[in-house]
């Protein structure tokens, strides 16, 4: 929304308390931001009208008797309004910045520019002054990357002392028992080899091998490397054997192993040292990819563990599977690429779509501001709530004349502030339509006048009964003022109002346009039109 908040159709800026009401939306009392008109008189926010509607609010502040529901298609947009927005300064709504600039100045500058306004961490979604996030980022975000001393590693900060214990090349090592990544402490490896490495143990215990006690047991792995794994190949071997012929698989059974010196039996430390080294070891991987037997966690059958070890021990992965595989791989890659193509075919189409649309869009936008000049309504910045009369005489200032009635944009139609017939009075506003309205249509002005529905209606006479005069004034010579009187004759158009606008009285052939430059009407491209309310009733 622009610099629009969740909820809030207008814009934020600083020191609201010092914009005048008028300027505000009465929705959402905040800065106007592409104002419309209602049939009342009242702007609002555009944003501020929904698909179901809504009563006018500031009718209902101010007590009208009949408060007209708004709608979308029931307001207009005022850009008469928007230009003086537009022409007006305002202060930044982030503080404490101090810079007042013009309202399309002043956007851009809260959107983007000032160095107070509030941004997302796109990596921790911390919010904090644009200012400070330089700093948050190199110093302070908890997500930022920073470099392991070890392994010279990007990693999350927040993940740096996981990444050491678990992952890091340079602060790890491998277990060479059970091929784990653990702390190169001696703390961090006393504690593993103590009670987390299923297959290592510490001097002076047995070797579950069955080679019996040893004194140094890293120096005794690392010697019967190859004696260990045969006898594990034989255990396993044997055990197939015996499931083939249905016997029994117990604990007595045992090829060159023995027991611990703990209570757990030969064939679970075995099953232990089986499991736990092959889901921990980095070799799995690619002996499930090249087809190799499943993994001997799942694999029950003690045939199929003799088999995984016989053919883990002799086994090599040969040149022409890899040949084989990287063939597989390129014919892939091949119907990938074959495949993408009619994709990439379609994204630069709809690239080129987007770029005409953006040429379009630009087009449309020249053409409005052109239009926004061009539409040179001074006059109706001033608000029908805002300037009026209240004491019956209304002299209502027209400028740009010319400008309107050649303008083929819009029918240049200009409703007058209202005029009170004294401060409890009877409310009217006067229109003019430049180019005529019925017989009088392109060839004389035409004047009139309505009643609208005022707030002491209740406590006044019906009908209307008061003479209506309109004055053309001429500039040049006061004595030659063109003046035509209204009576009223106690039809429709003078009974008390039941809609906030009354009908329309008054004079289509009212001056003749050619009449208006000659005979000094029309000066500097401005009209001036007086309508006075006599003081007291006819009849």
């Amino acid at each position: 929304r622009g610099m629009g908040d969740r909820g809030i159709c207008g814009l934020k800026v600083g020191k609201l308390k010092q914009v005048q009401n008028r300027l505000k939306c009465p929705k959402c009392k905040h800065l106007m931001r592409s104002p419309v008109q209602a049939v009342c008189g009242h702007r609002y926010c555009a944003d501020a009208i929904t698909d179901e509607g809504m009563d006018c609010i500031a009718c209902k502040e101010e007590d009208e008797d009949d408060v007209p529901h708004l709608t979308r298609s029931s307001v207009n947009p005022d850009p008469a309004m928007s230009r003086e927005l537009n022409k007006t300064k305002f202060n930044c709504r982030w503080q404490p910045c101090p810079e007042k600039m013009l309202l399309p100045d002043l956007i851009k500058h809260m959107e983007s520019d000032c160095q107070h306004r509030e941004i997302h961490c796109d990596q921790c979604n911390t919010q904090l002054p644009a200012s400070a996030m330089d700093k948050h980022l190199k110093s302070q975000c908890p997500k930022r990357r920073v470099m392991c001393e070890s392994c010279k590693e990007s990693v999350p900060n927040d993940q740096i002392e996981e990444h050491k214990n678990r992952e890091c090349v340079g602060s790890t090592q491998l277990c060479i028992s059970c091929l784990a990544r653990i702390r190169d402490t001696d703390e961090a490896r006393r504690k593993h080899a103590l009670t987390d490495c299923p297959v290592g143990w510490s001097d002076g215990q047995p070797c579950p091998f069955g080679c019996g006690p040893v004194s140094n047991a890293e120096e005794h792995r690392q010697e019967y490397v190859a004696l260990h794994t045969d006898r594990l190949l034989a255990k396993a071997k044997s055990r197939a054997v015996q499931c083939s012929e249905g016997q029994e698989v117990g604990d007595s059974v045992a090829v060159g192993l023995e027991p611990s010196a703990s209570n757990v039996s030969t064939s679970q430390i075995e099953m232990k040292i089986v499991e736990d080294v092959f889901d921990k070891a980095e070799l799995v991987y690619n002996l499930e990819k090249f087809g190799y037997p499943e993994h001997p966690k799942q694999t029950s059958d003690p045939r199929g563990q003799a088999e995984f070890f016989e053919r883990m021990r002799f086994s090599r992965i040969a040149s022409d599977e890899l040949d084989k595989q990287r063939d597989v791989m390129s014919k892939k890659l091949v119907v990938t690429y074959r495949a993408m193509e009619p994709l990439m075919a379609q994204m630069q189409r709809q690239y080129e779509e987007l770029s005409a649309g953006d040429a379009v869009y630009k087009e449309l936008l020249c053409a409005m501001s052109l239009k926004e000049v061009r539409i040179c309504d001074l006059d109706r910045s001033i608000s029908l709530h805002e300037v009026g009369s209240s004491d019956g005489t209304l002299i209502w200032k027209i400028p740009f004349f010319k400008e309107r009635t050649t303008s083929t944009d819009y029918e240049p139609v200009l409703y007058s502030p209202l005029l009170f017939t004294d401060k409890f009075g009877y409310k009217l506003s006067a229109v003019v339509y430049l180019n005529g309205q019925g017989r009088g249509r392109g060839s004389h002005i035409s004047l009139f006048a309505r009643i609208n529905k005022g707030p002491y209606d209740a406590a006044l006479t019906w009908p209307f009964k008061n003479k209506v005069s309109f004055t053309l004034m001429n500039q040049s010579s006061p004595s030659d003022h063109l003046t035509r009187h209204y009576v009223p004759d106690g039809s429709s158009q003078f009974q008390r109002p039941t809609q906030p606008t009354g009908q329309l009285f008054g004079f289509e052939q009212f001056c003749p346009k050619d009449d208006l430059e000659p005979k000094g009407f029309l000066k500097d491209d401005t009209l001036f039109v007086k309508v006075q309310v006599a003081k007291s009733p006819l009849f």
